[in-house]
């Protein structure tokens, strides 16, 4: 009877976490995909099914939204803007973006309101229009909306890139472009009071030269701790971290490819802690290794992951975890099934989804990438000054373990918590035991590597000055990669920033 009530409470358990990983990656404002020739996919159910209602017909970039519902509210090619009912929207057109331009748009709510959206375009290959945006309140025209404010301008010339993500207070947005013939990365704060003055950051290279040099995608990391661009003529991506609570941009990596590889879309997975980059001109998708160490072991750790069958346009992670690849010209896409997964495991599946006779071509609609932020954890956090027991292959926190700022030198204070566990592996001579460092996303992720493994050990040869047996203990450093709780709030984050161990 004991093995059967295990059972059953481990299948409960399993289906739990499946539930989880499931339900855990998006809300519903990226339900609806429409892109391509008459393209569309429908996350609703959870897996994509397709759409052919769409009224897009486009090259490159375009934008949808749902409200937090997953109901349809309008997409646009960053010209004409069409409502729920494939129709064009009370003032929707003569927008000016630019079907061709790589991010043609992307939407954004009002914080504090549930009607008013602002829709920001780009136009094409550093052209007169620049980077503007449009107002649209969903309250007009009983519900679908109308553009009540249009083509108000913001920065030219620009390149083809915008970004959008939640700001650290979990409220407000920054909205990211890049200006052309510069290094300059200007971040748009979006408050309940409208759109702020930009933070502007000189760093990184100089995007300028031939208009291809325009194009490329830009993307954030869902958490907000970091941005990658591609300029594809120059054939190089750049990645950056991004303060989500300042605007600030700092520590660019520049990773080169083959001068005619014609890098163009980017992509974060779920966790942050991978890069994906499609370059066309060799149809081919790469993943990175953000955790790889050194900026340049980064830089190095590219390896080619899949093949697309034509050129290959962008990459989209969507509701479901998983990062969608637009071969151009295809009625099927392409697919990473576990973006997460360093090396082939990640799984490339070629033409894992079917369009039904319509055809993609470069784009996949832009979001608020923090839509794609894991919000549920599963891991329950069990403190070891308040075990009953320790279990074994259970993670147990040292929650009176304490470290300066980006040290990881122990405190005196820390000291009383190491001695009882001193005391426990003394009387448990049988007990092996692996000591984990944690942090949160704030800051530069190789960065926060390094401090997580130093504190590992920092405990581990405290352990070891009092006793413990060297060969009993192994250390090793996470990151930010396990969080237990949501880095969206301070809370949460200092909860992330743990030391731990497990029994084994």
């Amino acid at each position: 009877m004991h093995f059967i009530n295990h059972f059953i409470r481990c299948a409960i358990q399993l289906l739990l976490l499946v539930f989880f990983l499931i339900e855990s990656y998006a809300q519903g404002e990226s339900n609806i995909w429409y892109f391509g020739q008459n393209a569309g996919l429908d996350f609703s159910t959870g897996s994509p099914i397709a759409l052919s209602k769409g009224m897009l017909n486009t090259t490159e970039g375009v934008a949808s939204i749902c409200n937090a519902k997953g109901e349809l509210l309008f997409y646009t090619d960053g010209i004409t803007v069409w409502n729920k009912q494939h129709a064009i929207m009370k003032n929707g057109e003569n927008l000016m973006g630019n079907p061709s331009s790589t991010q043609s748009a992307v939407a954004v709510p009002l914080p504090g309101s549930t009607t008013l959206y602002y829709l920001f375009t780009v136009d094409a290959e550093a052209g007169e229009n620049g980077f503007r945006y449009s107002i649209i309140d969903m309250s007009k025209q009983n519900g679908l909306g109308e553009v009540i404010q249009k083509n108000s301008l913001l920065l030219t010339p620009c390149t083809e890139k915008v970004t959008a993500v939640k700001h650290r207070n979990n409220t407000d947005f920054w909205i990211i472009t890049h200006a052309w013939n510069s290094t300059n990365f200007l971040a748009y704060p979006l408050t309940n009071k409208g759109l702020g003055t930009p933070v502007s950051t000189s760093i990184g290279s100089m995007h300028e030269g031939e208009k291809d040099n325009t194009i490329g995608y830009m993307k954030a990391s869902a958490d907000g701790s970091q941005l990658a661009l591609a300029v594809k003529e120059s054939a190089f991506v750049e990645l950056f971290d991004f303060d989500n609570a300042t605007g600030i941009v700092s520590n660019p990596i520049r990773i080169n490819f083959a001068k005619d590889s014609k890098v163009y879309g980017v992509e974060f997975s779920i966790n942050g802690n991978l890069l994906y980059v499609t370059a066309g001109g060799k149809n081919e998708v790469w993943q990175f290794n953000l955790l790889a160490g050194s900026n340049d072991a980064i830089a190095k750790s590219g390896l080619v992951i899949g093949k697309t069958n034509g050129w290959t346009g962008a990459l989209q992670i969507a509701k479901d975890g998983k990062i969608y690849v637009s071969p151009y010209m295809a009625d099927k896409l392409d697919r990473i099934e576990n973006p997460d997964i360093v090396g082939a495991g990640c799984g490339y599946s070629a033409g894992a989804v079917n369009l039904n006779g319509k055809k993609a071509t470069l784009g996949f609609p832009s979001f608020v990438q923090s839509y794609f932020t894991q919000k549920e954890f599963v891991q329950k956090e069990v403190n070891f000054s308040e075990a009953k027991s320790l279990d074994k292959d259970k993670e147990f926190i040292l929650s009176n373990i304490y470290f300066d700022t980006d040290k990881y030198e122990l405190k005196p204070t820390s000291y009383p918590e190491l001695n009882k566990l001193v005391e426990v592996l003394k009387a448990n001579p049988q007990f092996a035991i692996a000591i984990q460092g944690h942090t949160d996303n704030i800051g530069n992720k190789s960065y926060n590597l390094r401090l997580s493994e130093n504190r590992a050990k920092a405990v581990a040869n405290y352990l070891i000055l009092n006793g413990i047996a060297e060969s009993r203990i192994t250390t090793a450093g996470y990151g930010n990669s396990k969080p237990i709780a949501s880095n969206d709030t301070e809370e949460g984050r200092k909860k992330n920033r743990r030391v731990s161990f497990i029994i084994r």
